[in-house]
């Protein structure tokens, strides 16, 4: 019993310390579960997803840092999958329901498929065969290749559950449905409904969040132009949303980019941010195209985060990166006074002499800094508007006119007698004639058991190189063809840059030099007297407008031919920053001698101040020099035989100093002379500029 009594105060402090680190333990468990576990309860229903945040696409300006393509903040509707109904009926009625609120507003929204119904029966968009393919492809109604517009329908009035609706509903629905699919909707991937909304539209549908689910405003940045936005259209080129050919591509090149990266975080984290979205837009043309890779910003990154009363918060944790800016070699005002002038001459000529049937008024120019080879005008007739370009899109790819094709680049035409400094070159190059040569013109020209004709037929007498370059005469140049050969007149007209592309930014035609080569190339012979031809401009011979300007430019310059562009050089967003620079490049010295150019350019002088083109040339403020050229075409429209003639102008200026080398291209205009008048106008306004310099501004300075 004592013994027993003893231990009683150490059995007491025992279950004292037992009860103590029960309740220490307990105690922790209670709170780790309960107190301190709350927040996590919270954080397990708040959902977090990563989204990109695209930079705005860089701005395009003219050299004297005019804009030409800009930025403007637009409000946007979109669709957030983290809220909007995955019940595919709900989201049908809620579909519907923002249309019809849309259209109540008079406001556009994406229609995105390539299906309409005409006349109750549903018929596929013209020109869209990609996106008809993509639709019909297992990765959307999953139907056959050969699948009508009506399995189509069909198939989308099943898919969505579109039965209850009207078939006019049933289609704006499904475009929206198509759409969604299109660019890829998810949780990480909004779907843009409508662009550039009001913000009283946008207003609404924040007020009556409740009964839209998933739709929000956004502000994003919109392309927008210059003026009405013709200006340069060809060569700055449209923007659009990507296909899936180009996202497939570009998906492709940013998986090998990381390949090659691998081991470098930095720069893998570079590239990872460049990565296209299916939302994003993309250059298709022009220098949109060319420059894509500077004018597209760097993505940033953003945390979306949905409580459980659905609350949506967004965080920016990566800041987008805009798109530099590109500097183009154009003179905004000289773009302007090309385009107009181009435009008056066509008016004019063809209201002097209505176009045979079938011809369509058409024409290009080019303007060309002889010392560096920057382009400073590049027009094309007729044209179209950047500004409206989607809008007017049905219209411009009927026309017969085909106002999208650039002709200043992509057009080849057969030069006619601006063939002839060239035919002069290789002449006085290989002495086979000198400045003082002389052929007599009697305006028949007898070879081997064929007869040509002298330009309109005339006896022109004695002639030697200028006057034969003066007065156009075929024969002084038939004579000089037939001794120099067709070889040697090509090699020379190569040299010059004809007949091969020019390596400009944007795509042109690589153009054709009459002879041998071409002709095996198409599997026929070469006759003789078609040396004769070729050496006046004529036979196969075709070449661009750009490439008409490069070789006068040559001429122009003393014989240093520069590779044409159209960009100076990239800034960075805040213009802080170079990142390209094009420095004049020479693509060939030719080396022909300065008499030879002195004889050539001399015939020019003559054209320009003397004879057919001194009305319009002769009393510049200071001398040029140019060379006309017409070119007869036959063509089968509608089954008949129709004529025209092509009507060409090179030209260059100051004739002492030269500086600009033009091309005037006027389809169907009659004569080269007549031309002539677009090249005045340009040359007025470019030596306006020769004794004034405008100062640039330094920034945050006052006026």
């Amino acid at each position: 019993m004592n013994a027993l009594k003893e231990k009683e105060p150490r059995y007491t402090v025992l279950l004292v310390l037992t009860a103590l680190l029960f309740l220490g333990t307990g105690g922790s468990l209670f709170y780790q579960q309960m107190i301190a576990a709350a927040p996590d309860a919270a954080n397990a229903n708040v959902r977090t997803y990563e989204i990109a945040v695209p930079g705005s696409r860089g701005e395009i300006l003219d050299k004297n840092g005019n804009t030409f393509v800009y930025n403007e903040q637009i409000h946007t509707l979109v669709l957030s999958a983290v809220s909007f109904p995955a019940d595919t009926e709900a989201g049908n009625r809620e579909i519907l329901a923002i249309l019809n609120k849309l259209e109540g507003e008079e406001e556009s929204w994406l229609d995105l498929i390539p299906l309409r119904l005409e006349n109750g029966a549903p018929v596929f968009e013209e020109d869209r065969e990609a996106d008809v393919r993509w639709m019909r492809s297992k990765y959307f109604l999953e139907l056959n290749s050969y699948a009508t517009p009506q399995n189509c329908y069909d198939a989308l009035t099943e898919k969505f559950k579109l039965e209850p609706f009207s078939p006019a509903d049933r289609m704006r629905i499904a475009s929206v449905r198509y759409g969604m699919a299109r660019k890829g909707f998810s949780a990480t991937v909004p779907y843009t409904l409508a662009e550039d909304v009001s913000v009283r539209t946008i207003s609404y549908f924040k007020e009556n969040a409740a009964d839209f689910p998933g739709v929000d405003g956004a502000v994003t940045s919109a392309r927008k132009y210059m003026g009405d936005g013709s200006a340069a259209a060809h060569v700055l080129g449209f923007v659009g949303g990507i296909s899936e050919e180009e996202y497939s591509e570009k998906q492709a090149a940013t998986a090998a980019d990381l390949r090659a990266a691998a081991g470098d975080e930095k720069q893998m984290l570079t590239i990872e941010a460049r990565r296209y979205l299916q939302t994003d837009i993309i250059g298709k043309s022009g220098l949109e195209q060319a420059m894509e890779p500077y004018l597209r910003g760097a993505n940033g990154k953003a945390a979306l985060q949905v409580d459980a009363d659905g609350n949506v918060s967004e965080t920016v944790t990566v800041p987008p990166e805009d798109g530099g800016t590109v500097v183009t070699t154009l003179d905004l005002k000289m773009q302007q006074i090309a385009e107009r002038a181009l435009a008056d001459r066509i008016a004019a000529i063809t209201a002097e002499k209505p176009l045979a049937g079938g011809l369509t008024p058409a024409g290009a120019v080019v303007v060309e800094d002889v010392k560096t080879g920057a382009l400073l005008a590049a027009a094309s007739y007729p044209g179209f508007s950047l500004a409206t370009y989607f809008e007017d899109y049905a219209d411009l790819a009927s026309d017969p006119g085909k106002p999208l094709w650039n002709r200043a680049f992509q057009s080849g035409y057969s030069p006619g007698s601006t063939m002839k400094p060239a035919t002069a070159v290789a002449g006085l190059e290989e002495g086979v004639i000198t400045p003082d040569s002389t052929f007599y013109c009697s305006g028949v020209y007898q070879y081997i058991d064929q007869t040509f004709v002298c330009f309109n037929r005339n006896a022109h007498g004695t002639v030697n190189v200028k006057t034969a370059l003066a007065e156009s005469c075929n024969l002084f140049f038939f004579n000089v063809a037939q001794e120099v050969g067709i070889q040697k007149l090509n090699a020379y007209a190569s040299l010059l840059g004809l007949g091969q592309k020019t390596g400009v930014e944007i795509p042109e035609t690589e153009g054709i030099v009459a002879g041998y080569e071409y002709r095996e190339s198409i599997g026929r012979g070469w006759k003789p007297g078609e040396t004769l031809l070729a050496a006046i401009g004529q036979s196969d011979n075709s070449f661009s407008a750009v490439q008409l300007t490069n070789y006068c430019a040559t001429i122009a310059n003393g014989g240093t031919r520069y590779e044409p562009y159209l960009v100076s050089s990239v800034l960075s967003a805040d213009r802080s920053e170079l990142l390209y620079r094009r420095d004049p490049k020479v693509a060939v010295e030719t080396n022909i001698s300065k008499t030879t150019l002195d004889a050539v350019k001399a015939g020019m002088y003559l054209v320009a101040n003397e004879t057919s083109c001194k009305p319009y040339l002769g009393d510049l403020a200071q001398k040029v020099a140019c060379k006309t050229g017409t070119a007869e075409k036959s063509r089968i429209i509608d089954g008949a035989l129709v004529e025209g003639t092509d009507g060409f102008l090179i030209a260059f200026g100051p004739y002492d100093d030269p500086q600009i080398a033009i091309t005037v291209v006027v389809e169907n205009a009659g004569s080269g002379a007549s031309t002539a008048q677009v090249a005045a106008d340009i040359f007025e306004y470019y030596f306006s500029t020769l004794n004034y310099v405008q100062p640039v501004q330094p920034d945050n300075e006052l006026l």
